[in-house]
Order: structure tokens, then C-alpha cells, then sequence
């Protein structure tokens, strides 16, 4: 199998393909039990109270990667090192707790967000123009705090270790 260059990026989300199948999150909020809204959405890295938690939705089985309503990727364990080994410092992976489970958790905050949306191609949808993405492995693009992309190494890992998610070609 061909590796993906480090200048093809994906559009990072959990797998949909079951939708009965799975658990939906809400949060992450604070212990206090604030929401954190855009605290890890906005780039900058988290030094609140650990850990994060969230609330479960709708009642599932556990993904090993899902997005929460805010669009934080809460993983465990085995896909935290997968994204610690890859991201770098473009990530802070902070523990975290699913109300009601036992499973180690842990938040994914995209801290690099880098002004690189093809405007020349806004009418494909979200396209990013690799010459302006920095080298990050994952970021949110400047101006769509909404999504979550990473680089082709860092999705073929997740491929490659079978991690349930969807990853929509935007190079």
C-alpha cells in the first residue's frame, strides 16, 4: 500500500456509517460542569481542570474516535497514542471522562490553525491548499472551527490501526 503524501489532508470525523451503532457525546465541560464551548476549538491549548467531561447524548456502544456536538475528538487510549505519536505539537491530548463509563479517555485539542483554504475552489467544498497548511499533521483550518483535518501520515496510521472514522480527501 502506496503512503500518503504529507501534503494530502483529510477532513477528520467519526464514523457515520452506523449511526444506530455507536454512542453520541455532548461537552466537553469543565469539572465545574460549565461548558467549555470554544475553549478547545479556538487554538489555544487548555490549562483547566482535568479531567474534561462529557455527557453521553444518545446511549451507544463506545467509538474509539468520536466528535463531540463542539467537534473535540474524544478518543482512548490506543488512538491518544496513535495521535500523540503523529500530531506533535499540534495537538494537546488532555484526559478526559465519558459520564457513566469506565474507559480511559482523553480530548484531542487542535491547537495549529493555519490560513489555508483554497479560495479558488470554495465552490468543491472545504479544499485545502497544501502550500499554505503549514506541514501541520492536524489542524483546524483558519475561519471552520468546525473541522478537524489531518495529514496523510497521521490518517493512514489511523487507517492502518483500524480506528472506526471517516477521513474525506480536502487536498
Amino acid at each position: 500500500m502506496t503512503q500518503p503524501a504529507a501534503n494530502t489532508y483529510f477532513d477528520l470525523f467519526c464514523d457515520m456509517s452506523a449511526p444506530k451503532e455507536r454512542w453520541y457525546l455532548d461537552g466537553p465541560y469543565a469539572a465545574s460542569g460549565e461548558l467549555l464551548g470554544d475553549v478547545l476549538t479556538s487554538g489555544r491549548p487548555y490549562e483547566g481542570a482535568v479531567p474534561v467531561i462529557c455527557s453521553v447524548a444518545e446511549a451507544g456502544p463506545e467509538l474509539e474516535l468520536t466528535m463531540t456536538e463542539e467537534v473535540v475528538p474524544i478518543v482512548n487510549e490506543r488512538v491518544a497514542g496513535i495521535f500523540k505519536a503523529h500530531a506533535g505539537q499540534d495537538a494537546q491530548i488532555i484526559p478526559a471522562r465519558v459520564q457513566g463509563s469506565n474507559t480511559q479517555l482523553f480530548a484531542v485539542n487542535v491547537l495549529a490553525s493555519p490560513d489555508c483554504i483554497d479560495q479558488d475552489k470554495k465552490d468543491q467544498g472545504l479544499q485545502i491548499d497544501p502550500a499554505r497548511a503549514g506541514g501541520h499533521a492536524i489542524f483546524r483550518p483558519k475561519g471552520r472551527d468546525g473541522s478537524v483535518i489531518v495529514a496523510g501520515p497521521l490518517a493512514d496510521a489511523l487507517r492502518t490501526a483500524g480506528v472506526r472514522c471517516q477521513l474525506t480527501p480536502v487536498s
